[in-house]
């Protein structure tokens, strides 16, 4: 069964979610909702256990060692780290890619919180310097619970 600390804590991250901007399970919106509860359970598996790669997401429920996204490398479960980048999702598959396209909002809580210099997928360079994820996830939690409502799309995550 998948229990470990950070799927537990992305399941509650949902109701969190629901209760709060109630952001619709569906396209960007849905894909908003996946990433905030991949971000709280990095944000709860740092607190509980820091020796723990939290960038990882469900690397302690595989047999083979694995994982199930990673913040760091989201193409490395063909998830996009880039808005409609590379492995971008479009269809109607998953309520319409909400467990691919999470990979943006999982990578950019990774900038934000360690920093990099780099080019995205649509040619665009950045320089972000890390805030830690400790005020990073306090902005996230802010802009989930006074911001974002049941339709927000990544462009209204973007400017929040």
């Amino acid at each position: 069964p998948f229990t470990s600390i950070d799927i537990c804590a992305h399941e509650i991250g949902h109701a969190i979610c629901q209760y709060s901007a109630n952001l619709i399970y569906f396209r960007e919106s849905g894909a908003i909702n996946e990433s905030l509860s991949d971000i709280w359970g990095a944000c709860v598996k740092n607190y509980a256990a820091p020796e723990k790669n939290h960038w990882l997401n469900g690397d302690e429920v595989s047999l083979k060692n694995d994982f199930i996204r990673s913040f760091i490398n989201p193409k490395a479960k063909g998830q996009p780290d880039t808005y409609k980048g590379e492995n971008w999702y479009n269809g109607d598959f998953d309520n319409g890619g909400v467990h691919t396209n999470s990979g943006v909002m999982n990578y950019w809580f990774y900038l934000l919180s360690t920093g990099k210099n780099g080019t995205n997928d649509n040619g665009f360079n950045y320089q972000v310097t890390g805030i830690g994820i400790e005020k990073a996830s306090q902005i996230v939690y802010r802009a989930l619970t006074e911001y974002l409502y049941p339709t927000a799309q990544m462009i209204d995550a973007r400017y929040t």
